[in-house]
């Protein structure tokens, strides 16, 4: 990987390998990771649970978390939590890099049947991005 943070990865799932291989090749994308373990501390169920996302991916005017579920799971009520508890984070760290001159940051839950090759980060975000 190029414009990841490291050279190699491990993934959770077919559909995370083809998000990582799409935000390599999409030209609107700079840079994107898959967060170490603890590297975000976000809390959801009452603060009992850590929250791992998927991705960060930065393109030129945002910052997206990023999160790839399989499209059955998308309502249930733990990954709708994880969800909140995202966009909460989100929402601090936005205010934090308004007041620094950095970039938003917004949450993005991806069905795993809408993660493919040929996608584009471009095409995701305005089908789910519920912030535009």
């Amino acid at each position: 990987f190029e414009k990841a943070c490291h050279f190699e990865y491990k993934f959770d799932s077919k559909a995370e390998q083809d998000l990582a291989f799409l935000l390599e090749n999409d030209a609107s994308v700079s840079k994107w990771l898959r967060p170490a373990p603890n590297q975000f501390r976000i809390y959801w169920d009452n603060n009992s649970k850590r929250y791992e996302p998927d991705f960060i991916v930065e393109i030129n005017d945002a910052i997206f978390m990023v999160e790839v579920k399989r499209s059955d799971q998308t309502e249930d009520r733990a990954v709708l939590d994880k969800k909140s508890a995202a966009e909460r984070f989100c929402s601090y760290a936005t205010q934090f890099t308004s007041a620094n001159g950095g970039k938003p940051w917004r949450y993005l839950l991806l069905p795993h049947n809408e993660v493919n090759r040929t996608s584009s980060m471009n095409y995701l975000i305005a089908k789910f991005d519920i912030e535009l």
